[in-house]
């Protein structure tokens, strides 16, 4: 196995390749670090619905093993897709699975109002319709030039912002948020990860995320403000049970939980892009565009049976993924093996559940950044001719400006908050695709066109 030797570490060049496999002690922590990235924003959804739903702490527990189990098993099929005959159920690209926020007005309006039963009925309708959605996307992926797609991206980046920052801070609505060692902590592990990234050589360098986070880790440490207690409480093993809640079925809301997986399959398309070409310089393959949304339309529908939300790609370890090449598919099953050890044994997950909100939002602000500049590269692609500047400039700008300022929407009715004040992702996608049907194209525009035609011709063969 091919090796790269520095002063600091010997890296195999195995994690550099989709299909490499390289030692353990190197795809275990670079796994680790892709799944710390997504730990929190997986089972941050969980913990909002189960406490707006005043769920027993025996019930939000069920939910927590979950939503690990649920992220686990949609990776791994993800990783490693099943074909039959020219379809697969999965992209078979490096990416990581987990709860989506794309559902999660609609999970906690539903579950207060109507209960578990019903969110987890409409769910598996809208998975089974998402397998069409995938069937179809590569036939709709015209309307998906880089200058859409890019735009896209950049707009998931720049809407994860506040997140990031909210995090930074301690945590949207903690007690202690906006306190001097959130930020002092915070900034530490963003300069780690910054020096790793910058000097680092070798599996330092591919580490830079998962250094950060543990330095970050062992600061809050010595600071005092991490609390074991639910590590203390909470048992060696329980097994998730399946239809636990029940299900229920109100066609009212599958029909919007089946436009909320086209939404979710607008956003994977994203992530897949920000994965292929940050990690394999390349633009994904139809295949695995329809593989891997139709993939998640199985992971979703076994969701529903055990207890879990709909699950989506996170952009930060696509992030990941960009920032330091690191893109084999074996690192990646490694995180995701241990998202499904740790749905069995409550104890573990309640360890990783202790690493501070600062901690996360430091990595994440780097992580969404990248995510943002990823887009940046795609748009760079149409040359920054006028007709581009003006949808990605357009498209941002409203998408982005109404979801940062939701409360504009307040006479429109509870659906059109849910769907463009919540998430911006549906604006700016709409904006931009209709511009770019609408806008005249020039030679240069035309000359980009075809270069991506002949790209993904190029993959396909």
């Amino acid at each position: 196995m091919k090796t790269t030797t520095s002063k600091t570490a010997q890296v195999s060049s195995a994690i550099y390749e989709l299909n490499g496999k390289p030692p353990i002690t190197q795809a275990f922590p670079l796994g680790l670090q892709q799944l710390l990235a997504m730990f929190v924003g997986n089972i941050v959804p969980m913990l909002l619905v189960s406490g707006s739903a005043g769920l027993s702490t025996a019930q939000s527990t069920l939910l927590l093993q979950s939503s690990l189990l649920g992220a686990g098993v949609a990776t791994l099929l993800q990783l490693f897709p099943l074909k039959l005959g020219y379809i697969q159920t999965g992209s078979g690209l490096p990416v990581m699975m987990g709860l989506t926020y794309t559902f999660l007005p609609i999970c906690v309006s539903v579950s207060i109002q109507y209960g578990l039963a019903a969110l987890f009925g409409a769910q598996l309708i809208g998975a089974f319709a998402s397998i069409f959605i995938g069937l179809i996307i590569p036939k709709v992926r015209k309307l998906f030039p880089p200058i859409v797609t890019g735009t896209i991206i950049v707009s998931i980046g720049i809407s994860c912002f506040p997140t990031a920052a909210y995090n930074l801070a301690g945590g949207q609505g903690a007690a202690d948020v906006g306190a001097l060692h959130n930020w002092v902590i915070g900034a530490i592990v963003i300069l780690v990860i910054m020096v790793c990234s910058g000097y680092g050589k070798g599996l330092v360098n591919a580490a830079a995320i998962l250094i950060g986070i543990i330095t970050g880790y062992v600061v809050s440490l010595f600071w005092g403000i991490i609390d074991f207690s639910p590590v203390k409480e909470a048992a060696w093993f329980a097994a998730p049970k399946p239809l636990a809640f029940g299900l229920e079925f109100h066609w009212n809301f599958a029909l919007v939980f089946i436009l909320l997986f086209f939404i979710n399959a607008v956003e994977m398309t994203g992530d897949f892009t920000v994965s292929a070409t940050g990690g394999l310089g390349r633009q994904p393959k139809n295949s695995e565009l329809r593989g891997g949304i139709i993939g998640n339309a199985i992971a979703c529908a076994f969701s529903s049976i055990f207890n879990c939300f709909a699950t989506g790609t996170y952009s930060q370890c696509s992030g990941i993924v960009a920032l330091t090449k690191v893109c084999s598919r074996y690192v990646m099953g490694c995180g995701a093996i241990t998202l499904v050890v740790s749905a069995f044994c409550p104890k573990l997950s309640a360890v990783l559940s202790t690493i501070p909100n600062c901690v996360i939002g430091g990595a994440t602000v780097v992580v969404f950044s990248m995510i943002s500049m990823s887009g940046m590269s795609l748009v760079a692609k149409s040359r920054f001719t006028n007709r581009s500047m003006l949808i990605c400039g357009t498209a941002c700008a409203l998408g982005l400006g109404i979801s940062f300022a939701k409360d504009t929407l307040s006479g429109a009715g509870e659906y059109a908050q849910m769907f463009f004040g919540e998430s911006s992702i549906i604006l700016v996608a709409g904006t931009a695709i209709f511009l770019n049907l609408l806008l005249p194209k020039n030679e240069v525009d035309k000359e980009v066109d075809q270069e991506l035609k002949d790209e993904i011709a190029k993959n396909e063969d």
